[in-house]
This record gives C-alpha cells, structure tokens and sequence, in this order.
C-alpha cells in the first residue's frame, strides 16, 4: 500500500505550492521527509505506526487519523441506511416474485433487477439531484444538513444492491418451495405466503447474510463517487480530495482503516452463520470437538460457505 500510493503520478509538492521555485519546493519536499529514499520513507512510517502516530495531513489541518474518524461517522450511517433500504425492498421484490415464479409478476421483477443492476450509483446520483432535489426542492442538494441530507445518496447506493438482494432471495425461495419441505408444510394446510415468509425465507438467511458482507464493499466503493456528486462530508468524498491532492499520509490512514471494516466485517459475518442456521451451529460444535479452538471451526465453516457462493 505504501510503495503503490507512491507509484500515482504527481508531486504532492507542486500540488502544495504549484507556484514555488525549484529552491522554495526542495524545503517543501525536506520539511515532509519527501526527499529520503523511499525505503527510508518507508521505515519512519512503521515507527510512527508502531507510536500511533499517522502523521499530519498535507493540505487539511490535523492527524490524519483525527480525519478519518471525523468522516467515518457520516459513511457509516449512509452506508447503514442504504443496506436497511436494500435489504428491505430485495427482500419484498425476491418474496413476491418466488411465490409468482414465472408468471408476469416474476418476469416483470426480473426485468427490474436487471435494470437497477445496469444502472451505475453516480448515474443514479445525478438523476436523482438533477431531477427529485432540484426541481421538488424536497432535499438538500449538497452537504449534510440532518438525516433528510441522506435520502437521495442512501437510495443511489441502495438501487443496484436491491436487484442483487432480490435475485438471492427469489433463488433461494424458490429451492425452498419446491422442496419436500413445502409439500409437507402445505398438506398441514399452510399457504404458500406463510411458508415463503417463515420458512423458506429464514432458510435464506446464510446466503443473504454471505452477499452482503461481499457486498458491503461495494457499497463503500460507490459512496467515493455518490459522496462526492452530493458533497456529503464522509469517507467517500475525503478519500477522492486525498487522491486527487496526493496527500500520502490521509490515503496511508484511509486504506488501513478501510482494510480494517473489512476484516471485522468479515469476521462478524462468519461468527453470525450458526445464529441463523441451526444446522451450521451443530456443525460448528462438532467441528469445535477436533479443532484447538471454537473459533477456528466457525471461520472454517464461513470460509466454506463464502466458498460455495462463489
């Protein structure tokens, strides 16, 4: 990480001073440490680390830890309320279109997952705040100003997330209600809507639960380009002046506190499969009998699950 930030074309310096001399930019680069080799760069960044010291930002004012803790907040909550939206319409779209497996209705929410699939979130962004924040006057086009602010950016992140969500579900339903399972629950007389909803969509919950840890990334992908369209002060929109003002210390904090969610993210989505399946949590005990640890036979088996859905 800290070779390739490197490799990005551009001085920093000149991005600092792009009027200095080639005396007044060479101080520049000293008092920034940018004139020792790189691997010398490198040494001094392990030892600040190792301190918990991030070092400065070149161009804002503070650490760059102080930065990305003062972002993350607001990524965090759009990122949050974009999974609940997500969650909330794929699952309804994915329930509805199994229990009508290939009628109009399936067909039809087949062809709008395949749309909103298609529709990249800055396309979205931009309708959205050309068309619904500009012309209503309903939501605020730039800038956090309250939860309203996080209306607009949460449904661009939340529209191609939907169609994934419904397409695992509607599948994964589906299997459920051509299983000897439904056949049995329905000769004891109950309908297709109960056993959709209380059966075969809980059977559905390890899958669901494995695409959206995948996903989850996706949705911090998409938040640098939305964030940036709405001006909303989060990760997104820091990590996208960082790049552009080569401010090597913020994109240093930036990639390891990223690298972080996404291993305690992972980490949660495995402990979590035995909590939704029984039949996972069993398998965990046993596997815990011949492992050293619990844990080490609960990340096996999400290993093994995030295996399968590939």
């Amino acid at each position: 990480m800290f070779f390739m930030l490197r490799l990005i074309p551009g001085d920093p310096v000149r991005v600092i001073a792009p009027t200095a001399n080639e005396a007044a930019a060479a101080q520049i680069r000293s008092e920034l440490g940018l004139d020792q080799p790189l691997f010398t760069q490198y040494w001094r960044f392990l030892q600040q680390m190792v301190r918990g010291d991030f070092g400065e930002s070149y161009f804002f004012q503070g650490g760059a830890l102080d930065l990305v803790l003062k972002a993350l907040p607001y990524t965090a909550l759009l990122a949050m309320v974009a999974l609940v939206l997500s969650v909330l319409a794929g699952v309804a779209l994915g329930v509805f279109a199994a229990r009508r497996e290939d009628r109009w209705s399936d067909r039809t929410v087949n062809i709008l997952t395949i749309v909103l699939q298609s529709m990249p979130n800055f396309w979205v962004a931009i309708m959205l705040g050309s068309f619904v924040a500009v012309k209503s006057g309903l939501f605020p086009t730039v800038g956090y100003v309250g939860p309203i602010s996080l209306v607009l950016p949460s449904i661009a992140l939340a529209a191609p997330l939907t169609a994934v969500i419904a397409n695992v579900v509607r599948t994964n339903v589906v299997d459920t209600l051509r299983s000897e399972m439904a056949v049995a629950l329905r000769a004891r007389g109950l309908s297709t809507g109960r056993i959709a909803w209380r059966h075969a969509l809980r059977l559905s919950g390890v899958p669901l639960l494995t695409v959206l840890g995948a996903q989850f990334g996706y949705l911090l992908g998409g938040a640098v380009v939305v964030e940036y369209i709405f001006n909303y002060p989060g990760m997104g929109l820091l990590t996208l002046n960082t790049v552009l003002r080569r401010d090597y210390p913020l994109m240093q904090v930036i990639t390891l506190v990223t690298a972080l969610i996404f291993l305690l993210l992972n980490l949660m989505v495995d402990l979590s499969y035995g909590r939704i399946d029984r039949r996972m949590a069993i398998d965990n005990r046993a596997g815990a009998r011949s492992s050293p640890t619990r844990w080490s036979a609960l990340l096996r088996n999400g290993a093994r699950l995030r295996g399968a859905q590939a």
